[in-house]
């Protein structure tokens, strides 16, 4: 497997200026440079300082043989006495053995020579540094680092080994070598070229594309890459246009057939970009609708209502051409319209249907300077013209000093800064109105009679001109009241203190001291009250004596007197309701008496057979009479046996001759009694 390299190498293809300007040694010139740190020499490691005494600096700048010369030096001089005894010894058998050493030392070079030499051929060369390749570097490792570079698959560095091979020309000694691999690398261009415009890149893909050069073998299908993605996309970018002007004018019908033409385009972008366009063209019909739908209600309603009509066009995308180009003005004409009707309505003092109407108008709708004045001049009224005094007086002043503030932001010039301008000083005197009673009514909650004098003088003060005069009076009036019940509570507390007992003259004592309450006061009504409770005691037992006394006599069969007495107690008295209850009692059994022999009588004439008589008898007892109900019914049964009689008689009145007397026959009674029914009247049961 190859290895992937760093960067770096890219940098390799031109050389730095410094590297110029000073170019590197020769090759052959290594040989006399001095060892690095890190040379392989280590034999000075198992020295101590004392057998090193030259510098550092000095050593480095030495040659390796001569270092390697004196190391040996060194090691000789330091031998011990034992060892020169032993090569001195060894020196005698040398001398007899010299040439065969010396021959043996001869094949020993050339072998070990040999074998060196055998080990260098079979044994790979060395791996190629591409961090160290510079542009004096070798060309193939130049190529060797562009081969190694390109596979990473990173565009720069693709294109980098590119340009390193396209100049070479068949003249060079790489030609042939480099060939397969400018194909090789184009083709990966083009790929990463074809990923981009899939990714919606056009511009990256032909700059990408436009970097193959003509010296390589897929320089051709490039260009016509390019021709082809360009021509593409100018073609959806064509159509696209005409949907665009589609939905502009509201003509679905062609926008849909310009899609379908926008789904043959063979270009990803417009392929990606088609579910846009078609949620675009379901967006600008939705606003449509909702356009449409605002425009219906805003004609079928008073323009009192166009707020509504605003709202219902919160649902159109502000990105639409419906919005920008139609509802956008609608909204603003609407608006305009709204304020209108809100400046007139406020000028007419109708503060709650200025509220209304600016209120109405959504958050969403964008408002303009003056706008924005009237809506503050609107709410600062509003504000104004609250009284809810039963409210703590802070949470009343708090925004009233707000509204002074918001007022006070409109600008002087303002259309609405003359209305500003007189309604500021209104808020800031009821700010300070507000303030004082505040003072005032913290003053009288302490429910002291100083306190409330106090408090009343503070109030009363606010002349009539102030815009809280009218708070002040209802307070003085509040705190007048509370002021009349601590002075008469005592007294009244009294006076039903006394009144416990019930008996007759503590509740005569008691109506006199809470008649003491003058009228007008505070405990004025509740005294009456009293007085009235108790009086109703004081005639209950002044007459309840006469209406049993009256009891007494109709138990003893005088109705008559009875009702004479019960009717002593006058109206308007405690008893009196009950003694005409009794009354009509009594008469009512008096009526009883007097009617039923009425009734007998006519009974009794009804038996004899005189009906007529019986019901004229009858009908003497006139309505309302207890027993009128019972004769009704007696009438109307002897008025149907009278009419049955008659019926018969005008049956037997038709079989007599025509020369007879008509009155004979005519049925009815004679005018004069007699005293036996007629023979042809049937006895009553």
């Amino acid at each position: 497997m190859a290895r992937k390299l760093p960067t770096q190498w890219l940098r390799a293809f031109q050389k730095p200026k410094a590297d110029i300007e000073h170019p590197p040694a020769p090759i052959e010139n290594y040989q006399h440079q001095p060892y690095s740190d890190h040379s392989p020499v280590l034999l000075e490691d198992d020295l101590d300082a004392e057998a090193l005494p030259e510098p550092e600096t000095e050593k480095s700048s030495r040659p390796v043989q001569h270092r390697v010369a004196k190391l040996g030096h060194r090691a000789a001089s330091t031998a011990s006495s034992a060892t020169q005894v032993t090569a001195r010894r060894l020196g005698k058998f040398a001398k007899a053995w010299r040439w065969q050493l010396i021959w043996l030392g001869i094949f020993g070079v050339f072998g070990g020579t040999g074998a060196i030499a055998l080990h260098w051929l079979s044994s790979a060369p060395p791996a190629v540094d591409c961090q160290q390749v510079t542009a004096q570097s070798l060309e193939a490792e130049q190529l060797f680092c562009a081969q190694q570079a390109a596979q990473t698959g990173n565009a720069d560095q693709i294109l980098a080994s590119i340009n390193l091979v396209k100049g070479w020309t068949t003249e060079h000694p790489l030609y042939g070598q480099s060939r397969p691999l400018l194909q090789d690398w184009s083709n990966a261009v083009l790929i990463l070229a074809r990923d981009r415009v899939a990714q919606r890149d056009i511009k990256g893909a032909v700059n990408l594309a436009s970097q193959i050069p003509q010296s390589s073998p897929v320089y051709k299908d490039a260009q016509a890459a390019i021709d082809r993605w360009q021509a593409e996309y100018r073609r959806g970018e064509a159509i696209y246009a005409k949907i665009l002007e589609a939905l502009k004018k509201q003509a679905w019908e062609s926008a849909s057939q310009q899609m379908a033409q926008l789904a043959l385009v063979n270009d990803p972008g417009w392929q990606e970009r088609l579910g846009e366009v078609r949620e675009r063209s379901n967006q600008e019909k939705k606003a449509w609708k909702f356009l449409q739908d605002a425009r219906n209600f805003a004609k079928a309603n008073p323009p009192a209502q166009l707020g509504q009509a605003i709202a219902m066009t919160d649902g159109i995308d502000r990105n639409t051409f419906i919005w920008t180009l139609q509802a956008n003005q609608e909204v603003l004409r609407w608006r305009n319209t709204i304020i209108g009707l809100a400046i007139a309505q406020f000028d007419q003092q109708n503060i709650p249907a200025a509220v209304a109407l600016v209120n109405s108008i959504p958050t969403s709708v964008q408002l303009t300077t003056a706008n924005q004045d009237l809506i503050r001049l609107v709410r600062a009224r509003e504000i104004e013209t609250v009284d809810n005094y039963r409210a703590p007086g802070l949470e009343r002043i708090v925004p009233l000093i707000m509204a002074t503030q918001m007022v006070k932001q409109i600008d002087a010039q303002s259309p609405f800064a003359s209305r500003a301008k007189t309604l500021i000083p209104r808020l800031e005197q009821k700010v300070q109105d507000l303030t004082q009673l505040n003072l005032a009514s913290s003053v009288a909650n302490l429910q002291q009679i100083p306190m409330l004098h106090f408090a009343i003088a503070q109030a009363s003060t606010i002349s009539p001109k102030r815009p809280g005069r009218l708070h002040a009076q209802t307070l003085v009036a509040q705190w007048q009241k509370e002021l009349e019940s601590m002075q008469d509570r005592p007294l009244l507390d009294r006076a039903k203190q006394v009144a416990k007992s019930g008996n007759l003259g503590n509740l005569k004592s008691a109506v006199a001291m809470a008649t003491l309450v003058k009228p007008k006061r505070s405990l004025r009504i509740e005294a009456q009250t009293d007085i009235a409770n108790w009086s109703n005691q004081i005639q209950i037992i002044e007459d309840r004596p006469i209406l049993n006394n009256a009891r007494s006599i109709a138990s003893a069969g005088q109705l008559g007197r009875a009702i004479e007495v019960a009717g002593s107690i006058r109206p308007g008295r405690a008893l009196y309701a009950e003694a005409q209850g009794l009354i009509g009692e009594w008469v009512y059994q008096i009526q009883i008496a007097e009617d039923r022999s009425i009734l007998a009588q006519a009974s009794r004439l009804a038996s004899q057979g005189y009906l007529t008589r019986a019901i004229d008898v009858a009908s003497g007892i006139g309505s309302g009479r207890p027993l009128f109900g019972e004769a009704r019914g007696a009438i109307v049964q002897w008025a149907a046996e009278r009419a049955a009689i008659w019926r018969q008689r005008e049956e037997e009145s038709q079989s007599v001759p025509s020369d007879e007397d008509p009155e004979q026959s005519s049925g009815f009674e004679s005018p004069i009694p007699d005293p036996t029914p007629p023979a042809s009247e049937p006895t009553p049961p």
